[in-house]
Formats: C-alpha cells, structure tokens, sequence
C-alpha cells in the first residue's frame, strides 16, 4: 500500500473513531436522561477510612433524575459556579428550600459550596462504576494535553531520524 493511502486509512479510522465516541456519547445522554451520562473520578475524596465507593481513576456512569427522586445517601454529580470540575459526592442533608447538602465520604468537613447545591447543577446520580477505565481521561487531561507541544516535537524528531539516511559513500565499480 502506498505511503498516501495508508496516511489517509489512518486518518479515516481517527475520524470515524471520535465520530463513533461522540454518537455513543450523545447516545447516552439521550438513553440515560442527562447531559454528562459517563464521568471520570478525579479525586480520593469518597475513599472513607473503611471503604471505598470508588477512587480516582474510575469511571462513573450517571441516569439524570428528578429532585424529588433524590435521597440521602445517594452519590450525585453536581457542577460548581467557578469550577471546571465537577464534583462527586453523597447527599447528607436535603434542605428544607429543596436544595441538598453534600460531603465527600473521606472529607473531614463539608465546603462551602456543598451546602446549598441547586436541582438545576445537578448533572446525574452514580448508577454504575466502571473501575480503573477514568485513567484515559486523566492521562488525557492531567499529562497528554499540557505537553502536548513537546509531544509533537518528540513525535517529528523520531519521525525525522527515522527517516535519516546518511551520506554513504559510492563504491567504484
């Protein structure tokens, strides 16, 4: 196979998988009732002393529910103003406003902001864990994307010395 033709399968296949992760994605989203069905834990904050929901690294999968379907004790996934992140934790308190207090099981105290959370930054409630497969993510985010420019250069250098012919001398025939 030619060297353009393969450039090309190689670049249909990247194509149709981010398109094939996107629809699955999207797919989700609409079976499961949320606008985050699938999200990686990026911190310990639920690893209690004596057990351990899940940890960093894993993956969650969340079902969007009602506020009124909401318990204490149920694990949520909640947006915070200011914040990229969203956070991970168990409903302790249901507010007699309707909101809901939160605290990470392996926190000592809750945060501020965990206090008085909204239905509407509500993202979904953890019906599953997938353990260890959030680590794509993180390796993503967390290492791949801020070294991405010296990624690229490593990547062109070994390209390029691969490609290095050195001078060789013509024998005399």
């Amino acid at each position: 196979m030619p060297k353009n033709e393969s450039f090309k399968s190689t670049a249909l296949y990247i194509l149709l998988g981010v398109l094939l992760a996107f629809f699955i994605n999207q797919g989700l989203c609409l079976a499961l009732s949320t606008d985050m069905p699938v999200v990686a834990v990026e911190s310990n904050s639920m690893c209690g002393d004596s057990s351990c929901v899940f940890a960093r690294g894993d993956l969650l999968i969340l079902q969007g529910v009602s506020a009124e379907d909401l318990r204490v004790g149920d694990v949520i996934v909640y947006s915070v103003p200011n914040q990229q992140t969203p956070i991970v934790h168990r409903i302790i308190k249901i507010n007699s406003d309707g909101t809901f207090q939160t605290k990470g099981d392996a926190n000592s105290a809750q945060l501020p902001f965990e206090k008085n959370i909204k239905a509407l930054s509500i993202h979904g409630k953890e019906i599953m864990v997938i353990p260890l497969l959030g680590w794509l993510k993180i390796g993503l985010t967390e290492f791949i994307m801020p070294n991405i420019v010296w990624i690229i250069i490593a990547v062109a250098g070994i390209y390029i010395i691969g490609r290095y012919k050195p001078y060789q001398k013509i024998q005399p025939a």
